[in-house]
């Protein structure tokens, strides 16, 4: 899953010619687009609430979490890999989906595949291409360049052969200069693909949810009143059970995806005949889950299964308290279902999520995670932000341990670069 911190004004004022790639993974994350040697610059960066502080201090080398950067053969980085989606098939390959950066306009999807469970990943092509567009607001047409973020591979078992493979996306467009305010969230909308297998070729795109106005085939705020009020929605999760599709995603009542933090929240969406028709299920995480955890909100969440157990993997971010080491995006917390059918999470006495276990990042930023049992060698996957860096600021990660599987060393308070 592609995402970056945004950083506020008080960044812009000490670097007074940042532009935005702006908040795509909803409230907390953007991609902070600063040319190469500004990046040098990047001592302190402190945001409120997506706040993330950087000391240089810190900014050494560490080995102390086990990560192992992953590589993508073939692939041209340029400024780095987000937001990872995993997916295995039956014959035990993996197939990555991911965001591919290009500051300051471009964020496109990407797909890699793995033959040894994790260990080395080779590009196997662009499912998506960020290009110029143009969408109509209120009679005015407004030009830009398609974005697709936050994408979400699944493999539908049950559906027929030609369908089995599903890609979900968030497309928006994203206006020139490219700066705070020039991201038309509200104006996008989640799109589907669909294809034999991973390396395609995949169909046209299917508008599957936004607005009346983009003739999407569901108006998502339409389902259930505890929808109504969401300008939009990102940071896509997906899993297959027993023939039902479940989706889980960011739901936005901001059009910037900044503020009224009270009403941000996860929510879960099923579909039983393949994605043609779909139902709220419920609301998985919400405000107060996230002060009772010590943060301002929770995101980026995936839907995993490990041993036959179903888990939310979420991203903390806006860490609470006057000594919080790490205000952006603060690794993944793994939380396991009750009922998925039901959008029940593990709930302490309080109602508070039980947190099985955590991933801690050593960069600056990160989270957004997925999982799939069979990537034995990768484990856990991670996408981190390094803002010292001299090109490829986005990065995705091995974390090297499955969900259940603890790290007394990595989960410790550790220095981050």
């Amino acid at each position: 899953m592609l995402a970056a911190i945004c950083i506020t004004a008080m960044a812009i004022r000490l670097l007074p010619r940042l532009s935005w790639n702006e908040t795509r993974r909803s409230a907390e994350r953007s991609h902070c687009v600063l040319d190469s040697a500004r990046w040098r610059f990047l001592a302190v960066v402190t945001l409120a609430l997506g706040v993330l502080t950087v000391n240089p201090a810190l900014a050494t080398q560490t080995d102390r979490s086990g990560f192992e950067r992953i590589n993508i053969v073939g692939e041209d980085h340029r400024n780095g890999l987000f937001d990872v989606s995993i997916e295995y098939d039956n014959a035990g390959s993996g197939w990555l989906a991911y965001s591919r950066v290009e500051v300051p306009k471009h964020v496109q999807t990407h797909l890699a595949k793995s033959t040894d469970g994790g260990k080395t990943w080779k590009y196997a092509g662009a499912a998506n291409r960020s290009a110029e567009g143009s969408v109509v607001i209120n009679g005015m047409t407004r030009k830009g360049v398609w974005r697709y973020e936050t994408p979400t591979l699944l493999f539908d078992p049950q559906d027929i052969a030609a369908r089995r493979w599903k890609l979900f996306v968030q497309r928006y467009l994203a206006m020139p200069p490219y700066q705070k305010g020039n991201s038309l969230f509200e104006n996008g909308w989640i799109e589907y693909k669909y294809a034999a297998i991973p390396a395609g070729p995949w169909s046209d795109a299917i508008c599957l949810f936004g607005k009346p106005e983009t003739n999407c085939q569901v108006d998502l705020n339409s389902l259930h009143p505890d929808l109504k009020g969401n300008v939009f929605y990102n940071e896509l999760g997906s899993i297959a059970v027993d023939g039902t599709i479940y989706l889980s995603m960011d739901a936005s009542p901001t059009p910037t995806g900044f503020g009224k933090w009270e009403h941000r929240k996860i929510v879960l969406v099923s579909s039983q005949d393949h994605g043609i028709t779909w139902t709220y299920v419920g609301t998985l995480t919400n405000f107060d889950d996230a002060s009772a955890l010590g943060y301002r909100v929770l995101t980026g969440s995936s839907l995993v299964k490990e041993n036959g157990r179903l888990f939310l993997l979420i991203t903390p971010s806006g860490a609470k308290g006057l000594f919080a080491k790490n205000r952006g995006h603060d690794g993944t917390l793994v939380v396991a279902f009750e009922d998925i059918r039901r959008a029940r999470l593990e709930r302490d006495v309080g109602g508070k999520p039980v947190v099985l276990n955590s991933f801690k990042v050593d960069l600056h930023s990160g989270g957004l995670s997925d999982y799939d049992e069979q990537n034995t060698w990768g484990g856990v996957l991670i996408s981190q932000i390094d803002t010292l860096a001299k090109r490829e600021f986005f990065q995705i990660f091995s974390a090297r341990r499955r969900i259940g599987q603890r790290d007394a060393a990595a989960d410790a308070d550790k220095p981050r670069r």
